[in-house]
């Protein structure tokens, strides 16, 4: 007799990082029972005709900043992950620069009471390295399912120091010993400081100012860097948000030499170009800042050659009035913007500007993300025994999103008045429909705490 699903999509196509096939997926238990063919079904408790539109993989969110505890006038947990279910994604993992920042057991232990009962989608959580607890650091990894360890090698917050060459050696030593993951933002702390100098005593206030204090060097400098200490430790990281094609390339060589490194890279860096800081300002202020468009051709045509391991929105919401503040100064303007409910509106745009395919994208922000922070065989993978995880697109639907869509607290966004096709209009988290055509239908709670394997 053959099994009956609770859940059975059909007349969908699914797409894997291997292959796309006209199908059906059969679910029981909050898991992948089966994948069928076109034609082929199976009894099932309920049917969602996913409307000839195409069924990927779960999509992940590796880099999220949602401001809960601390900072929940910009973001609130219940509404970022609200608004990655509206962005089709299934599973995000958030990163430590809260208040307090999550680098303690007590900083962690409030985190996850922060979160506990508030997510629309499964999460994970990323804890940090300072130079001030690298001596809790071997023990938060052990001790703990944190995804990754996140580190700055320049100014970002003063609650947050960014590491220096011998403490990021002293870090990456003890990574590499204990076989954990390092996620560094890599930009050159002195180089940013003599740029800031020499820009802000010209007077400049405007926003291509402050994308001049973070040229392309900090980051090919900082990523140098690196990849020495890399090889020299043998640790594993990841380097963040990479803004310039050079940097993929030092990475990509990097790899294929053995060092254990992969690139993250931010749609806005594939969407926006520092020519775009005339009319937005402080709306698109963030770092490692976009550049020109030279750079931003090489990007996309690099991210097609797979050297992009797997994208991270880094969304960073500020209140309105906080972004407001420069825009007769772009200094007083926070750095961060929101991105969780555009970043695969971006790439779906690019599959069909013909820049990348369907299945490269599925790489991208599923399986990858998934192997890379130890969540596999549960998330990053449509194959039986799997988590139900799917994220349903619609490759014809074009739109600019507006204010009134966004589930974000942050109701704002650089992309409003951007047109992109291709969106999200399903989501799927274990077996059960948290966003359908515009709507969350999913419940606050429903989303689970995952930690990496051990």
């Amino acid at each position: 007799m053959t099994e009956m699903a609770d859940l059975l999509l059909v007349n969908g196509t699914l797409v894997t990082p291997d292959q796309t096939w006209k199908g059906c997926v059969g679910i029981k238990d909050g898991k992948i029972l089966c994948l069928l063919n076109e034609g082929a079904s199976i009894p099932a408790k309920k049917v969602i005709d996913v409307e000839g539109n195409y069924v990927l993989p779960g999509a992940m969110d590796p880099h999220v900043h949602f401001q809960d505890p601390g900072f929940t006038q910009r973001e609130d947990f219940a509404h970022g992950t609200m608004a990655a279910a509206a962005g089709g994604i299934t599973t995000v993992l958030s990163h430590p620069l809260d208040h307090p920042p999550t680098t303690s057991f007590a900083a962690l232990k409030k985190k996850e009471e922060a979160y506990a009962g508030n997510a629309y989608v499964d999460y994970g959580i990323h804890i940090g390295a300072t130079r001030e607890n690298i001596g809790e650091i071997e023990r938060l990894w052990k001790e703990t399912g944190a995804t990754a360890i996140k580190m700055f090698m320049c100014f970002s917050v003063k609650e947050f120091p960014y590491v220096e060459k011998t403490q990021l050696r002293r870090i990456l030593e003890l990574i590499g010993k204990m076989g954990g993951l390092a996620i560094i933002h890599a930009e050159d702390n002195a180089i940013i400081e003599k740029m800031e100098r020499n820009v802000k005593a010209s007077s400049a206030k405007d926003g291509r100012a402050y994308n001049q204090t973070h040229p392309k060097e900090a980051e090919i400098a900082a990523i140098r860097e690196v990849l020495d200490l890399l090889k020299e430790t043998k640790a594993k990281a990841v380097i963040l948000h990479v803004s310039t094609a050079e940097g993929l390339r030092l990475i990509h060589q990097a790899r294929k030499q053995g060092i254990q490194v992969y690139a993250e890279s931010a749609p806005h860096l594939f969407q926006f170009t520092e020519e775009d800081m005339d009319e937005k300002g402080p709306y698109l202020k963030f770092s490692p800042v976009m550049h020109d468009r030279k750079n931003q051709k090489e990007m996309w045509d690099l991210l097609g050659k797979g050297y992009v391991d797997y994208i991270g929105s880094d969304h960073s919401p500020y209140t309105k009035a906080e972004k407001d503040a420069g825009l007769d100064d772009i200094w007083k303007a926070p750095n961060g913007i929101p991105g969780i409910e555009t970043s695969l509106a971006v790439f779906l745009n690019g599959v069909n500007e013909g820049r990348l395919t369907l299945n490269q994208l599925a790489a991208m922000t599923s399986r990858n993300p998934a192997r890379i922070y130890g969540l596999e065989p549960e998330k990053g993978n449509m194959v039986p025994g799997a988590d139900a995880d799917f994220t349903i697109v619609d490759m014809n639907l074009e739109k600019c999103i507006s204010p009134n869509e966004l589930k974000s607290k942050c109701k704002w966004s650089p992309y409003t008045d951007v047109k992109l096709k291709g969106w999200p209009v399903m989501t799927i988290v274990r077996g059960r429909l948290v966003y359908d055509h515009g709507n969350i239908v999913g419940e606050k709670g429903y989303g689970r705490y995952i930690k990496r394997k051990k």
